[in-house]
């Protein structure tokens, strides 16, 4: 994470009810390998919509960045940014084109399958947008692998998910996964206990994985694969799938927005005050909707946009009636 983020209270996990049904091929799939695509959650046009949404949001900066002029595509055109197109300053997991992925019914529905229940809550974080820059810095994709859960928390925790926006083909970049590592996560942290820091294992729910770490878990049988999709498809992984964001090869531009959802009842009056919190100040946050840590609105120190307007002025969503539950406003 940036050197702009702040760290959350964690509470101690539930195991929850979360079960892999194999009533769907997904959820086959998920239950498999780590990892599964859903196909054609929303319809085409409306995922390709929010392309330009996304540009005019990069735009309303007032940079010089044009959606139409490629020449204009550079990062210091742009507002902060790292690994190549996360954003995760300025509240931008509560623009309004991001709510409207959210809270749209379809988006939540294969959550609610999998969770078992209709009340839940959304995380606050936000989009990648990762463009075809003609110096693009390969340090922006060094392979990056990790896992999103604290080693210390041994079953199935989280399920994340990416809403594919735009087309994701195998060579623009996205989500590459370590097929077969979420089956080998007990396994793996008990053969390198002898490793592990002085202080222990991260009680945060993260995990960076060394070079020999990588190596145990193929010489075990996993192997990586860059997941593909079409718009509109949703990207779904269990938080103990070793994954990173791989580096694009195309000139095609990649927008995704990360989308998760945990249910309501395991949010303890702690965690609903630090979401309140996240909501009243509108801060993004990372990907887990109960234990979450909090992304600073102010870019790091040196970006030209450190007192941009939009760092102070607070986005106002307009939520519906199910996106007033999954965000908070309103109790379930």
């Amino acid at each position: 994470m940036s050197s702009s983020t702040t760290t959350a209270t964690q509470t101690a996990p539930s195991s929850g009810t979360l079960r892999l049904r194999p009533d769907q091929q997904w959820q086959e799939d998920l239950r498999r390998d780590g990892w599964a695509v859903v196909k054609g959650v929303i319809p085409r046009e409306r995922a390709l919509a929010n392309i330009d949404k996304c540009y005019e949001y990069i735009e309303s900066f007032g940079l010089g960045f044009d959606r139409n002029d490629r020449s204009t595509w550079k990062p210091e055109n742009m507002p902060h940014f790292y690994k190549g197109g996360l954003f995760v300053n300025y509240g931008s997991g509560h623009e309004q084109f991001i709510w409207d992925i959210k809270q749209d019914p379809a988006v939540v529905g294969p959550f609610q399958a999998l969770w078992g229940t209709d009340e839940l809550l959304a995380s606050f974080d936000g989009f990648n947008l990762s463009l075809p820059f003609p110096d693009r810095p390969q340090e922006d994709f060094t392979p990056w692998p990790h896992v999103d859960q604290s080693p210390l928390v041994k079953g199935l925790h989280c399920v994340q998910g990416i809403m594919n926006i735009s087309e994701n083909g195998p060579d623009d970049g996205g989500l590459m996964v370590l097929k077969g590592s979420s089956a080998l996560y007990t396994q793996l942290f008990e053969a390198f206990e002898d490793k592990k820091p002085a202080e222990g294992w991260n009680k945060h729910d993260r995990h960076d994985h060394t070079p020999e770490q990588i190596q145990w878990l193929m010489d075990h049988g996993c192997e990586y694969h860059k997941v593909t999709a079409e718009p509109g498809d949703l990207l779904l992984w269990d938080s103990r799938t070793v994954h990173y964001g791989a580096a694009p090869s195309s000139d095609n531009p990649r927008f995704a927005s990360y989308v998760c959802y945990k249910p309501a009842m395991y949010a303890t009056p702690e965690v609903l005050a630090k979401r309140k919190e996240a909501w009243d100040t509108k801060t993004e946050t990372t990907h887990d909707p109960i234990t979450f840590n909090m992304n600073a609105r102010r870019p790091p120190d040196g970006h030209p946009t450190v007192d941009h307007p939009k760092v102070t002025q607070l986005q106002e969503p307009q939520l519906t009636e199910l996106g007033k539950k999954l965000a908070g406003v309103v109790a379930w």
